[in-house]
């Protein structure tokens, strides 16, 4: 006689301190925490989480995510405390609403993403790569063997000299580019001086959402604490820098040549209502196409960059590649489909360091997912960065091989075990403006540059809202 199938049960509960179970060691340092609670609970699909007042089931195998991004998404919102902190800087943005709000906005702002809509902004993204590199190397005009030579020399008083120029944080670096090419595609603003506030303003009201995110006990942000007054006087310069280029924009006559994206949301139209978008939409948006598009390819870019130097025959075939598509000139958007090694590197660097390391999901009713239950009111947490390095899903899972995603390798996975820009009907709306960028930029670097690592620096993973390098990445650039 067949047994009775067995009734879903909790996933292994990862052991945990008593009351808080995984709170503090998930705030302190959540990849080395998740990566350990798998093993713990005997490396199985998903594990329950206690994590202080808040019960969530981390899962990892791409069956379990497609039915929580897709079979079932009806049951699994944003109502996360991740999100709803989230919204104290981004507001009702694409990444936070939901609903009918959402399923509005993401018709009016989807026309604006189209593949060849932003294909224009290739020549912008080139030029600032090439400035930003040529920026690198204006300081050392000796050859690169005495630039090093003098690097970290000690002067006539036993100070210590800085590089010459050849040394660069290449994180900051490209925080610093991606904000500029974000704020003249997005609000087709020119890069002025007033955008260093607004790169300081961005760093930090990220810093101080993910402690309010990551800390249960975190104060409400009336009380007068130093940290608080710096969070309300960041976000005071986003909205001032935005409200600026949504009023400059709305002051203009429209015409076919705007292409930045802000002028395209102006003069959308939801094609069901004929309705257009509020400052304060507008508002929602683009501070969180700002945020979410620099920081999030600055990240991966700089992964990249780091990989590479860690690899440099896999830099040089990627040099080999540029070098042999592009000879002399400049890269542009058509030149995209025939640097399928740059896109290779771009695809590896975030399956190994996917900006969106984690995503959250309130479940609004019990729910069966594979043989676990999932019960109302608590969370689903999809890591992309533990589905990423599944040993079940990739071989060689954390080792540096790009042409895993040119030799059919990564199609033979199954779908939802690659997500850096998140699944199903929330899929990002910015992944081909990422993409691009991606692309572009890096094929730019290398075709001008060399890029080394520094010896002796520790490079460290910081699980932010995004997955940054916790102390930047310091790189030597040589010309080519």
């Amino acid at each position: 006689m067949d047994s009775a199938p067995q009734a879903p049960a909790r996933a292994p509960i990862a052991p945990g301190a008593p009351l808080i179970g995984l709170a503090a060691r998930m705030r302190a340092r959540p990849l080395e925490t998740m990566e350990r609670a798998f093993l713990d609970t005997g490396d199985g699909e998903a594990i329950f989480l206690k994590l202080g007042p808040y019960k969530a089931t981390l899962v990892r195998h791409p069956d379990l995510i497609k039915r929580i991004f897709v079979d079932n998404a009806a049951n699994y919102t944003k109502r996360t405390r991740g999100y709803l902190k989230a919204r104290l800087v981004l507001g009702d943005g694409l990444v936070t609403s939901e609903g009918e709000l959402w399923q509005r906005q993401r018709r009016i702002a989807t026309p604006a993403f189209h593949r060849q809509r932003i294909a224009g902004f290739g020549k912008m993204m080139v030029e600032a790569t090439a400035e930003m590199t040529a920026a690198w190397l204006q300081n050392c005009r000796l050859p690169i063997a005495d630039c090093r030579m003098k690097d970290n020399a000690i002067d006539s008083i036993g100070n210590r000299q800085s590089a010459i120029g050849n040394d660069i944080d290449v994180f900051r670096e490209l925080m610093t580019v991606t904000l500029h090419i974000a704020v003249q595609a997005l609000l087709g603003m020119p890069a002025g001086k007033e955008l260093d506030r607004v790169s300081a303003a961005v760093t930090e009201v990220l810093e101080r959402t993910n402690d309010i995110i990551t800390n249960p006990l975190s104060l409400p942000l009336w009380t007068p604490l130093p940290k608080h007054r710096r969070f309300k006087s960041a976000l005071r310069v986003l909205d001032e820098f935005v409200y600026g280029a949504i009023s400059v924009k709305r002051g203009e006559k429209a015409s076919e040549g705007q292409t930045d994206l802000l002028s395209m949301l102006l003069s959308a139209r939801d094609e069901q209502t004929g309705e257009g978008m509020s400052d304060l939409q507008l508002r929602d948006e683009a501070v969180t196409i700002l945020i979410a598009g620099h920081e999030t390819t600055a990240n991966a870019l700089t992964w990249a960059v780091w990989l590479l130097g860690e690899h440099p025959q896999v830099q040089d075939q990627l040099f080999a590649e540029v070098n042999s598509v592009l000879g002399e000139r400049t890269a542009s958007f058509e030149d995209m489909p025939n640097l399928k090694f740059t896109r290779a590197v771009v695809e590896e660097a975030m399956r190994l360091y996917p900006p969106a390391w984690m995503i959250g999901r309130h479940a609004v009713k019990d729910d069966t997912v594979g043989p676990y239950q999932i019960r109302a009111g608590e969370f689903a947490l999809v890591s992309p960065y533990m589905t990423h390095r599944h040993p079940r899903l990739w071989d060689n899972a954390t080792k540096f091989d790009p042409t895993r995603f040119l030799d059919g390798r990564s199609e033979r996975v199954p779908k939802f075990s690659y997500i850096p820009f998140g699944g199903g009907m929330r899929f990002c709306i910015g992944a081909n403006f990422a993409m691009m960028q991606a692309m572009l930029m890096l094929a730019t670097m290398v075709q001008r540059v060399r890029l080394e690592r520094v010896a002796e620096q520790k490079v460290e993973p910081y699980a932010m809202i995004t997955l940054r390098p916790k102390n930047g990445i310091q790189m030597r650039v040589s010309p080519r």
